[in-house]
């Protein structure tokens, strides 16, 4: 909840539209993630973890 979702770089970046934003949260789609990282790069509070 540090960032807002229209200015997140996790969404800003994924080509998947694997992020989504659900009551204001901003949350990840496994399903469509392909684990490429981008978002991790680029989160500035380094939350997003990907296994």
């Amino acid at each position: 909840m540090n960032c807002q979702p229209s200015e997140a770089p996790c969404i800003k970046i994924c080509e998947h539209d694997a992020f989504k934003v659900l009551g204001g949260a901003i949350t990840l789609d496994y399903d469509k993630c392909t684990k490429c990282r981008d978002c991790v790069e680029v989160c500035p509070i380094g939350i997003i973890s990907i296994q």
